[in-house]
Parts: C-alpha cells; structure tokens; sequence
C-alpha cells in the first residue's frame, strides 16, 4: 500500500476473524516488520449497530528512524480514522 507520505509498505496481517478484527503489522518492502501494530475490532451490538476499536501499538517499535512519526499518531487521528468508517458505513 502506499502511505499518506507517498512511501509504500506491505502489511503482514497477524490477527484475522471474519466480521470481528483485522490486526497488521507495516513493513518496508522486503524487510521484516518493525514492530508496530494496527488493529480494528468489530463488535455487534443487539440494537443493530457495532462498535469499532481502532488501536496503533507501537510499543515494540524497533526502528528508530519511524519512532518520531509513531508518537505523532494521537488518538484523535484514530477517532477520525473511525469517524471516516462511519461516514462510508452510513452513506
């Protein structure tokens, strides 16, 4: 994929289950992942709408060279990322 600075990564996808959560760890092409996790969670709720969990962990981040733009990720960049799931949901 390409990213918003224009550089591509491959997502590695580590955690999968239909419907319920999708979890990816980015990496530069051809080399392993360093160490950041991003996850989306889906749970239904009985009133017909889901509740969606967006989270980024970078705790295990091994590259210092990313860590900089790692801690600019706030969670209102998640909630808007949320926000815009939302949006394209509802439409």
């Amino acid at each position: 994929m390409t990213i918003t600075n224009g550089k591509t990564r491959d997502n590695h996808v580590v955690e999968f289950e239909e419907g319920r959560r999708l979890a990816w760890k980015p990496a530069s092409p051809g080399e392993p992942p360093a160490g950041h996790l991003w996850r989306w969670e889906l749970e239904p709720r009985d009133d017909g709408t889901t509740t969606v969990t967006h989270t980024y962990d970078w705790s295990k981040l091994t590259d210092p060279s990313r860590m900089a733009r790692a801690r600019t990720t706030t969670p209102e960049m998640l909630q808007r990322s949320v926000d815009r799931l939302a949006a394209r949901v509802e439409s």
